[in-house]
């Protein structure tokens, strides 16, 4: 191995340079989730730079340079995306496409490396060592590029990385660029020449702007698209909430009027054991209250101040007797909260509802629910509810989606929905087969 060879490898291998611009693409659209610091993320990027540079070295060494360019550029996309995906709390899939679009950037400065090396070098040929007029102006070109692409990566390929979930589009869109990718590493003349012959090169030059509109219309279309879809999924949601809220008030008119109806059965007896005990008949006024005691065994209880939520609460309460679930119910409210008793009425069903399912699937001597409502100081309300399961809970990255249906579990989501509307705080642990949920609301 001669000097000369030597020397020409590391002309070769300081084309590589031209990936830096590209390493900081790959990170705008995805800052907020790097897991390491700053520091700590710049001292990976330059070993592993360092680490590369010298393995290209050497295969440029072993390989013919055309070998050893598509070589080294596969296995640049494969080792650097395998640390690259180390270092960022998301999907990989959604992390494969941000990828894909910064070596997109990078074919993109390939064909105008290729461009400027036909206009300033027409005699070179495609086994020549690359001129470092050209590679400058290439990173140069390529340093402009992420330049004035970093607002729009961040806002909406960020956006469609963090908010569009659907993982069938993002399995196939990264076909878009790694396509073109592989066009432009074919799209090349092997000599520099031929292409001063003829409209050769103006033909060249118009194909790229083409291809660059194109690619352009594809990605504004795929991000319509998405937010589109989004903002559906996002209407579907709501009116899915508003329909268990109708539902839900529904019950509460339902226990309101249980509750009306019962008062005035209880005005009614009182009227009677009045008449009886003016007409001294006190045996059958004995009697009549035996009959009330048992028939009023299930009465209501008055849990706090609120008529509606106190219906609520009897309406579960009763559910649980009948089920055989052991409710134990702790409920210290002041006579007076700000909480609408619509919202406190929908997210106490929803909650006692979803705890009662829960005790469904587990065996009647283990069925238990444990609900604890109170106020930790004037305007703040906290909840606690717990119950057992059996079986596996359909979660994912933090949400709970329903076991009666597809999609997330509707009314979890409403009580999250009425959380956020009073700045409060929700939170669902699983725990040996124990659900919890905690609820906090200001008021």
């Amino acid at each position: 191995m001669t000097m000369e060879n030597l020397l020409d490898a590391a002309l070769y291998t300081r084309s590589t340079l031209m990936i830096v611009p590209l390493i900081i693409f790959c990170f705008l659209p995805v800052w907020q989730d790097i897991k390491s610091t700053p520091q700590r993320l710049l001292l990976k990027v330059l070993t592993a730079f360092a680490a590369m540079e010298m393995i290209m070295y050497f295969l440029y060494l072993l390989l013919p340079p055309v070998t050893a360019d598509t070589v080294n550029e596969y296995l640049c996309i494969f080792v650097f995306f395998y640390l690259y995906q180390k270092e960022i709390a998301l999907k990989r899939s959604h992390l494969w496409f941000v990828f894909m679009t910064a070596c997109l950037i990078g074919s993109f400065g390939f064909l105008f490396y290729t461009l400027t090396n036909i206009v300033l070098h027409p005699a070179s040929v495609i086994e020549d060592p690359v001129w470092s007029d050209v590679l400058l102006l290439e990173i140069a070109f390529e340093s402009l590029l992420v330049l004035i692409l970093a607002w729009p990566a961040r806002k909406y390929l960020g956006w469609l990385v963090h908010h569009f979930q659907e993982e069938a589009v993002w399995n196939v869109i990264w076909l878009i660029p790694f396509g073109f990718m592989i066009f432009a590493s074919v799209f090349i003349p092997y000599d520099n020449s031929v292409m001063h012959t003829g409209r050769f090169l103006k033909v060249y030059g118009i194909t790229i702007l083409v291809l660059s509109a194109l690619l352009l219309f594809i990605y504004v279309l795929f991000y319509k698209i998405a937010y589109s879809i989004v903002e559906n999924q996002k209407m579907i949601r709501k009116t899915a909430s508003l329909e268990i809220q109708a539902q839900q008030y529904h019950r509460l008119q339902t226990y309101m009027q249980e509750t009306s109806r019962l008062r005035h059965d209880f005005r009614y007896q009182l009227t009677v054991l009045a008449g009886m005990l003016k007409k001294k008949q006190y045996k059958e006024l004995e009697q009549y209250l035996d009959q009330y005691i048992v028939s009023v065994s299930d009465a209501p209880v008055r849990y706090c101040s609120s008529y509606a939520v106190n219906a609520i609460l009897n309406h579960y309460a009763s559910m649980c007797r009948e089920l055989g679930i052991r409710a134990d119910l702790n409920i210290r409210l002041q006579e007076s909260f700000a909480v609408e008793d619509s919202d406190f009425c929908i997210l106490l069903g929803n909650l006692l509802e979803n705890a009662i399912d829960g005790c469904k699937s587990v065996p009647e001597d283990k069925r238990s629910l444990i609900l604890k409502i109170g106020q930790t100081a004037e305007h703040v309300i906290a909840l606690q509810i717990s119950n057992p399961y059996e079986g596996l809970l359909n979660k994912n990255e933090g949400r709970l989606f329903s076991s009666k249906h597809e999609g997330e579990g509707q009314g979890l989501k409403s009580v999250q929905l009425i959380v956020e509307k009073y700045d409060g705080f929700f939170d669902i642990r699983c725990e040996d087969q124990i659900f919890e949920v905690k609820v906090l609301l200001n008021f």
